[in-house]
């Protein structure tokens, strides 16, 4: 082999070593639940939704694909864990998680309720007393759901860890508060309103009687599938697009009338 051949073989394969982890960071794996409406909905059509839209408007900008992949939210943390997935939505900040995600966003202002028959359960004017005073029984949430430091402490207690009832997605709290397995549950206040939309017979007589925890969500970026550089590139992509205000034009086209989606500005913890 000639020196000029020998010297083109070494060129184009550090060219290929370089390229090939940037080509293969273009096709995203982005875990998501089931049915999450309105922020992840699954039709017989597709996928649709406020999260699902955002997370494809932000790859497009950075000159990637999307595949979703569906599954229950503590599946979805060990494949991140596993290098099986790339993304995740709706993960709220901690110095912990911090290890394993970039925080990009957030995308969405989480308001938490319990969510209950206010004919059916005592008056409630703090969270405290379900971990000191009222037992509710079963109080359906999200298995592996953290809603920030306070409520963690709450939830470690006795009164009301023995109240609460573990669930892997969100259609199973609904289902099991509508069959009367539950007394109440653990829910974001959009999905509610988007779920009394749908069903107004049964779910109407449902209200958020105590907010719970309210604070940032983020699309949580897994350290170890990518590199510094690209969680810069889409951190740096979404400023823009926040900025420019596509973004916010996406959220609007899932507005509801009495419980307004919030874009925050951008705070990223990368």
């Amino acid at each position: 082999m000639s020196r000029v051949v020998l010297q083109f073989v070494i060129n184009s394969s550090i060219l290929l070593l370089f390229w090939l982890p940037q080509a293969l960071a273009c096709h995203l794996r982005f875990g998501v639940e089931t049915h999450f409406p309105p922020h992840i909905i699954k039709t017989e059509t597709g996928w649709s939704g406020l999260s699902v839209e955002l997370a494809q408007r932000l790859a497009k900008e950075v000159d990637c694909e999307i595949t979703l992949i569906e599954g229950p939210w503590l599946r979805a943390m060990r494949q991140i864990d596993k290098g099986e997935l790339d993304l995740v939505s709706h993960l709220t900040f901690s110095a912990a998680r911090q290890q394993h995600f970039a925080f990009i966003g957030p995308h969405h202002l989480e308001q938490i309720f319990l969510v209950a028959d206010p004919a059916a359960i005592p008056v409630l004017s703090s969270v405290e007393q379900l971990a000191n005073e009222i037992d509710l029984t079963a109080i359906a949430m999200l298995d592996g759901a953290y809603y920030g430091e306070d409520f963690a402490r709450l939830q470690a207690q006795p009164g009301l860890k023995r109240q609460l009832v573990y669930i892997n997605n969100n259609l199973d709290k609904i289902a099991l508060l509508n069959a009367g397995r539950v007394n109440a549950v653990l829910e974001d206040l959009s999905v509610l309103r988007y779920w009394q939309k749908q069903d107004t017979n049964t779910s109407i007589r449902y209200q958020p009687l105590l907010a719970i925890h309210k604070g940032p969500v983020y699309f949580g970026f897994n350290k170890k599938t990518l590199s510094p550089a690209q969680l810069q590139q889409l951190n740096s992509a979404w400023q823009k697009l926040h900025t420019n205000g596509e973004l916010a034009s996406i959220v609007a086209r899932y507005q509801q009338a009495d419980n307004e989606l919030n874009l925050p500005a951008p705070q990223p913890h990368l």
